[in-house]
């Protein structure tokens, strides 16, 4: 606080005149007989005066104003040094010596801090500077500088900051908060004993209540055991099972039934478990996995070409089938490049199987050269001997690695998940026959009869109508298909991808753009086939047994006199999937021995293609498939005939309860005749005795 003032600082000020030539005429004659209690202020022509020639109700008026002035203006908390006292609380001792001696404890206690602490303790260090501050500049005790603000707070009179702080640093509920003189005192001693801020963080910060931790609820294990089940029951469902085992396990137990949990108890506890305990039991497999944890996995490090990534996706839309023409979903497989996310081979057919997989690589390799690591899922499809089997697989002959990711894990493979989530959904979208998510079920319902109704009249050879020619329409066909895929295979290539790299201009590389890149930056050498490796390499290899210069395979017989020294032998025979005419044929080492050419000495008037093989496999399980839907069809048919009651004294009858169908009838006793099953006798053996003459 200013010990002297002047004639304009005293203006307004209780005590003295209004006018400033008053004030100046009553500072002279309050200072007449006081000696040399004035001076010229430093710089002015100003005459000030010390504030001990001043009456006492001025001089407490300039206190007060001075001490207002002071809380009016911020402060900075680590400016203000903390006053040390003689006398410490012995708690907060404590707790400092022990923060002090383990830094590791003071760390877990930090980290354990609520948002709501924090802001609490920052709103009473706010509190302390300012009693600190009053206590130094404006000459008040420390209880006057407390009870100065705690007046201030009850009031409203604070800064609309430090009011705030006040009602932050209550820690309590309610809008009307305010603090009051011990607290705050006992704030102002922890502040004192603390060296740095994360000391005075944790002295001033509010306890914390402790709540139940969730393995310490003794009836929670019952609860989850009829709430985490695979059929996904409702939490008020599983209360009631849990209520009933209850009261069935605890009947003579009047106190026990007392205790029992209510519904809100129940959710309350479950809101404190995490998500993962909670889903254990509930869901399983890849669903589950979708809650634990996981580690990305930085595709950009690997080279070009050095891995590539492949899936089967069964597209969501009807298309016409190539052969018969009917609506029928297809199977889309695409190769994608893993450090460049580019689609380097995609193949449609019929069905997910091994000649998609090998169709989609083959593309791959003959447009994109070939990969050092091939990874998929472990799928039928992916899997098949065809494919991994040692010498004979197209994979190993090919010098390719194929691991495969942990089964019912598809987030190991999330880059190619993705594109499946995106590039075929866009590609079915463009047609009316599409039924994945968004789509109308009303439109497609309709759209689908009235496509049944016009292949029903196709194959009745009668003219379609309107509706049926417009349905017609909306069904892509093969061709149309293959050109969309192609086409949307190109927009996926050259659209900026977000897990790519930026360019300078702050957009994404498209896949074509960062594979053109790495291709230009890096020293990686694409291995290409010729046309006649890939024809050779990508007919799949088995091993077959000779006999008598023959090779049995696909129920067809191949014969070559050149097979004569093998006879016994086993052999490795490679062969076109659309081509049955011949197969090639070489030794386990490799070496050519020649080709066997398809005989007549075989079951099949024509030779079967393993194309046609495959085509004839899948249409037995359509045809399995729907006979059981016909049998399932047919009993839901089947009516309970109505029957005579059976006789009380039948009683070996089943009498059937409830909607069933009687699988036994009474048996009736018939009456025995003696003297007709004599006559019968006699009447067959004068007929087998005429019969017998009539004989030559």
């Amino acid at each position: 606080m200013q010990s002297y003032v002047t004639v304009n600082d005293l203006l307004g000020v209780p005590g003295m005149p209004a006018t400033t030539k008053g004030i100046r005429q009553a500072l002279q004659r309050f200072s007449r007989d006081l000696g040399d209690v004035s001076r010229r202020r430093e710089g002015t022509k100003a005459i000030e005066y010390h504030i001990d020639c001043l009456p006492e109700i001025t001089r407490k008026a300039l206190r007060e104003r001075y001490v207002e002035q002071l809380v009016a203006t911020e402060n900075n908390v680590s400016e203000v040094k903390a006053v040390t006292r003689k006398t410490r609380n012995p708690d907060a001792v404590q707790a400092i010596e022990a923060y002090r001696g383990s830094p590791q404890l003071m760390e877990e206690r930090l980290n354990a801090l609520t948002e709501n602490q924090r802001r609490v303790s920052e709103a009473r260090a706010a509190l302390v500077v300012e009693v600190l501050k009053l206590e130094s500049d404006g000459n008040l005790g420390r209880l006057k500088a407390i009870n100065f603000l705690v007046e201030k707070a009850r009031k409203g009179e604070l800064p609309e900051r430090l009011q705030q702080a006040a009602v932050n640093a209550n820690a309590k509920r309610g809008a009307n908060r305010t603090i009051s003189r011990d607290p705050l005192y006992q704030w102002v001693l922890k502040y004192n004993q603390s060296q740095n801020a994360a000391e005075r963080l944790l002295l001033l910060a509010p306890g914390k209540r402790d709540e139940i931790k969730p393995e310490e609820i003794s009836w929670l294990p019952e609860f989850l055991a009829q709430y985490r089940q695979a059929n996904g029951r409702p939490m008020s469902e599983a209360y009631e099972d849990f209520v009933a085992e209850w009261q069935r396990r605890h009947a003579d137990e009047p106190y026990m039934l007392e205790v029992m949990p209510s519904y809100d108890v129940v959710r309350y506890a479950m809101k404190k478990l995490p998500e993962v305990v909670k889903q254990k039991g509930r869901v399983t497999g890849s669903e589950y996995r979708q809650l634990e944890g996981f580690t990305r996995r930085d595709w950009t490090a690997m080279p070009v070409n050095y891995v590539w990534i492949g899936d089967g996706h069964g597209m969501k839309l009807k298309c016409a089938h190539p052969i018969h023409g009917r609506p029928f979903s297809p199977e889309v497989t695409f190769v994608i490049d893993g450090g460049t996310r580019f689609v380097v081979g995609w193949s449609l057919d019929l069905a997910e199987n091994v000649f998609a997989v090998a169709g989609a690589i083959q593309h791959g390799i003959r447009n994109h050269g070939k990969p050092f690591l091939y990874y998929s899922d472990n799928g039928s499809g992916e899997t098949a001997d065809m494919l991994d089997k040692e010498v004979v697989g197209i994979l190993p002959r090919l010098g390719i690695k194929h691991p495969t990711g942990i089964a019912g894990n598809p987030q190991g493979r999330g880059i190619i998940e993705r594109l499946n989530r995106t590039l075929p959904m866009r590609i079915a979208r463009r047609y009316r026959t599409y039924f994945g998510k968004g789509a109308d079920r009303e439109s497609l319902r309709v759209l689908n009869r009235d496509l049944r109704s016009a292949f029903n009249a196709l194959q009745q050879d009668k003219p379609l109508n309107d509706r049926q020619k417009a349905a017609m329409r909306e069904l892509p066909s093969w061709a149309e298909l293959i050109e969309a895929i192609r086409e949307g295979v190109e927009w996926y290539n050259n659209r900026p991808h977000s897990e790519l790299p930026m360019k300078p201009n702050g957009r994404h590389y498209s896949p074509a753009e960062f594979r053109k890149k790495r291709l230009a930056e890096e020293d990686t050498e694409i291995e290409w086939l010729s046309d006649l490796e890939l024809r050779d390499m990508f007919r799949p290899m088995v091993e077959r047994p000779v006999r008598r210069c023959e090779i049995q395979w696909l129920n067809n017989i191949y014969y070559a006199p050149e097979l004569r020294d093998e006879h016994g032998r086993k052999v490795l025979i490679s062969y076109d999937i659309h081509d049955a005419e011949r197969i090639t044929v070489r030794r386990k080492d490799g070496s050519f021995i020649c080709e066997a050419i398809w005989n007549g000495n075989k079951r099949a008037a024509f030779a079967v293609s393993a194309e046609y093989h495959k085509q004839q496999q899948r249409i037995k399980g359509m045809r399995k498939r729907a006979e059981e839907k016909i049998r399932d069809a047919e009993d839901e048919g089947i009516q309970i005939l109505e029957h005579k009651q059976a006789e009380p004294w039948l009683s070996n009858v089943y009498r059937p309860v409830g909607n069933v169908v009687a699988v036994q009838q009474p048996e009736y006793e018939e009456e025995h005749d003696e003297e007709f099953e004599r006559d019968f006798r006699l009447g067959m053996q004068k007929l087998f005795a005429m019969q017998e003459e009539d004989d030559p």
